[in-house]
């Protein structure tokens, strides 16, 4: 007797990922936002999906909810943060300098700032 198995591939969106995904705020939909995504929700579990920074609402905070959790289905990927003008990748990195655990993101952010800041300035 042979058994089938499927496998479905799923491809996991890198930290960084700029996504439109739908915002709920005490379980009512707000309408999509673009959002950061800043890594998975469960390290094990990709499926359980991800945590994202609604970067347009302010600095990242559960106060004004501008962390949450975006799953896989209802997110349309738009771009990368490298996609972003130097003017708002100053305005991200500013605002993640102070916050632990977003160091992949933070990263990309500064590494494409500088890269702008140095073609900007003719290097």
């Amino acid at each position: 007797m042979t058994v089938a198995t499927a496998s479905a591939t799923q491809t996991v969106l890198e930290p960084g990922t700029v996504v439109r995904t739908p915002r709920y705020d005490e379980g009512k939909n707000t309408g999509l936002r673009k959002v950061i995504v800043l890594g998975l929700w469960s390290e094990d579990d990709p499926r359980s999906g991800y945590r994202v920074w609604f970067y347009t609402l302010g600095a990242p905070s559960f106060s004004p909810r501008t962390l949450g959790l975006a799953f896989p289905g209802e997110s349309t990927q738009l771009g990368t943060v490298e996609d972003m003008s130097e003017r708002t990748l100053l305005r991200l990195y500013r605002w993640l300098r102070n916050y632990d655990g977003y160091a992949a993101v933070q990263y990309r952010i500064q590494k494409a700032g500088l890269r702008l800041r140095a073609l900007r300035q003719g290097q």
